[in-house]
């Protein structure tokens, strides 16, 4: 079974079963003169960096493995653009036009070390932030994923201060990504490292 809520700021982990669903699905949307096959539709597909993912908006090649459950996707890309790599992590899905590439090409590799990246980057805090819900608070729309995932009830909870009431802990991004759809914060963030690397100079 795949991982439902949570993982990924509560993007969906998908099982093995899901992966195959998912992907045959699109395959549905390849040839579909509305979407796949649409010349006017095909002309706003871009790649950041440029080259790198082909500029479809469905591709057999595009491998889905956490999804927000509306149609988009982080995932792997075997089929890649004439300067990426096969093994690219990338961004995809029906509310994106622009595919960004999240780690570089690695082979069977590059999904482990996508993964390992963003582990550390966690640990660092520049996207999240653990605090208690307030259900008044401004920023509970910011909560990420489900409170049953993180916490059992019991032990993980901070007890409130009054009346020994106790208050959630939840997770949420953080900082310039405060309020961001999560796919679309992963991507900014990777563009602007693109960036910074000089990978991609155009605006």
């Amino acid at each position: 079974a795949g991982c439902t809520e949570g993982l990924f700021f509560g993007l969906s982990l998908l099982s093995l079963e899901e992966v195959v669903e998912e992907w045959k699905f699109w395959r549905d949307v390849d040839d579909d003169p509305a979407t796949g096959a649409n010349p006017a539709l095909l002309q706003r597909m871009k790649s950041i960096p440029s080259g790198w993912v082909r500029c479809d908006y469905s591709n057999r090649g595009w491998i889905p493995l956490a999804t927000d459950r509306v149609g988009n996707y982080l995932g792997v890309d075997i089929n890649p653009g004439e300067k990426g790599a096969p093994g690219q992590v990338i961004v995809f899905g029906r509310d994106f036009d622009t595919k960004v590439v999240l780690w570089r090409g690695d082979s069977e590799f590059g999904w482990a070390k996508w993964l390992a990246n963003f582990a550390e980057e966690l640990e660092t805090g520049d996207m999240l932030e653990v605090g208690n819900n307030d259900a008044n608070s401004d920023d509970s729309e910011d909560d990420i994923g489900h409170e049953s995932y993180f916490f059992d009830g019991g032990l993980s909870r901070n007890r409130g201060l009054k009346g020994g009431e106790s208050q959630a802990i939840g997770i949420r991004l953080t900082g310039e990504y405060r309020g961001w759809n999560v796919l679309e914060a992963l991507a900014d963030k990777s563009v602007k490292k693109w960036k910074e690397a000089g990978v991609v100079t155009e605006e």
